[in-house]
């Protein structure tokens, strides 16, 4: 397929298409005789794939390696892609848990100084 017909069902941008296959993630697109590129029909796939792994937060040069590999070795590295993604983001978790608590209890601070005329801005940096 031609890469509009491949933009349209992917629904990704012809350019990004083009700047997948320049960075490697997708093979080299073979041209036709008006020196068209022409996509297998595994092209579809590959991009499904590149795009489930940047809505799971990965690196394109993450998406890169993984798609590399085949076999044992293709879901091994998954695997551990997806468990130091787990990792990650619970650490991102604890972090924004921490500045949430944070938020709210300034939050209170600044009610409560305002409910006593107090100045508001001293409340909220205290503590």
């Amino acid at each position: 397929m031609k890469i509009g017909e491949l933009a349209e069902r992917s629904g990704i941008p012809a350019s990004t298409i083009r700047y997948y296959e320049r960075e490697g993630l997708l093979p080299k697109a073979q041209r036709g005789a008006n020196s068209y590129r022409v996509y297998q029909n595994g092209t579809l796939e590959r991009l499904d794939l590149i795009q489930l792994g940047q809505r799971l937060g990965f690196s394109l040069d993450a998406i890169r390696t993984v798609m590399a590999l085949q076999g044992d070795a293709l879901k091994d590295a998954l695997l551990g892609k997806l468990e130091t993604r787990l990792e990650e983001i619970d650490r991102l978790r604890a972090v924004l848990d921490a500045q949430r608590r944070s938020v709210v209890e300034a939050k209170e601070r600044v009610q409560a100084a305002r409910d006593q005329g107090v100045c508001a801005v001293e409340a909220a940096w205290a503590g």
